[in-house]
């Protein structure tokens, strides 16, 4: 929850309105007049609302400055009319969102619940207590199979192509398990990867998350379905910690992108229904003026492969898209079960 705000903006009358405006709110708000004097008061803040036009040290060079410092500390960036294609590359470099001079306080809490949705879905973690061996069997009913385990006997055996995690009672190389992944793997298949665990005993938790990065864009561009397990058992409390949250990142990562911003989330939850939208009818159902800012996300989302036009221009889901809207919607009813194309199963 958003309690503590810092308000940064060069100008006295704006920062003292904007204050008592967002107290009346019931927000705790500290300010600042200039880009070094934000950076001093960053400790124990949950937004930073921050003018993009400040003399010195601007907004974009003290943006820059917050997000190597405080990555995860969401800001949403004030802006003239002139100098909105500055707060599009503001966007770029990290920000949340951002709102035009003159602006009200409705403007100012639309930005500020904007924030809190973020860090809402930033916080989301996936776990399941489903056998992953039945899982996968279910799932190589229409599909084919790879299991990726030292655990053969757990192995249905409807043609599951076997790639072995141990080679003289230790674990593989991750480069030797890549090269099989490499020479093996086909469209539409499903992998499962169990044994997790086993792979920190001879590998630093950087080298396993990399391999894991690796394997699930590889999946992904092959649209296929990966499931993740690991025997939480065997490993310490620390390590099983760390585990978790880095399939909880990767699990993210698959959509980190497409749904960082609330106005892209709001666009694919309009088009989930499954009709084509026209830019203009778009901004009409989010209710939004504001031209470019609206041409930022619709461009983001279709670099990504989120939407589609048609001939007509009309915008429309693509099937990674609706896999996000799924993933979008579940979040939303607290009952996270999939996250696409990745499943993490964890034994505990």
């Amino acid at each position: 929850m958003i309690k503590k705000i810092l308000f940064v903006d060069d100008e006295e009358g704006i920062v003292d309105a904007a204050k008592t405006a967002l107290e009346v709110y019931g927000y705790e708000v500290k300010t600042a007049y200039s880009g070094p004097e934000c950076l001093k008061k960053l400790e124990g803040v949950d937004l930073v609302i921050l003018d993009i036009k400040m003399p010195g040290m601007d907004g974009i060079e003290t943006l820059k400055e917050i997000k190597k410092r405080k990555p995860q500390l969401p800001v949403v960036m004030i802006t003239a009319y002139a100098t909105v294609d500055t707060a599009i590359e503001a966007m770029k470099q990290g920000a949340t969102d951002y709102i035009r001079k003159p602006f009200d306080i409705e403007e100012l809490e639309k930005g500020i619940l904007a924030a809190i949705e973020d860090v809402k879905f930033r916080k989301v973690e996936d776990e399941y207590t489903e056998d992953c061996f039945e899982k996968f069997r279910k799932s190589i009913k229409n599909a084919r199979g790879i299991c990726v385990t030292r655990e053969f006997d757990n192995v249905p055996d409807e043609g599951v192509i076997l790639i072995s995690l141990e080679e003289d009672l230790k674990p593989r190389s991750l480069d030797k398990i890549k090269e099989d992944i490499e020479a093996t793997i086909e469209p539409g298949d499903v992998l499962l990867l169990t044994n997790l665990e086993y792979l920190l005993k001879e590998n630093e938790m950087d080298e396993v998350r990399g391999f894991l990065e690796w394997l699930n864009k590889k999946i992904l561009a092959n649209n296929g379905k990966l499931i993740l397990s690991a025997n939480l058992k065997n490993i310490d409390e620390e390590t099983r910690e760390m585990l978790q949250n880095m399939i909880a990142d990767i699990h993210l990562g698959l959509f980190s992108a497409s749904i960082s911003n609330y106005l892209r989330r709001q666009i694919i939850s309009i088009l989930s229904d499954g009709r084509k939208q026209s830019f203009t009818k778009l901004a009409q159902k989010l209710n939004i003026e504001d031209n470019p800012k609206l041409s930022f996300h619709l461009k983001k989302l279709k670099d990504e492969g989120v939407l589609e036009q048609d001939d007509e221009k009309r915008y429309f889901l693509s099937r990674t898209g609706k896999e996000i809207a799924s993933f979008i919607a579940n979040i939303k009813k607290d009952k996270l079960k999939n996250g696409g194309e990745m499943l993490w199963m964890p034994f505990k």
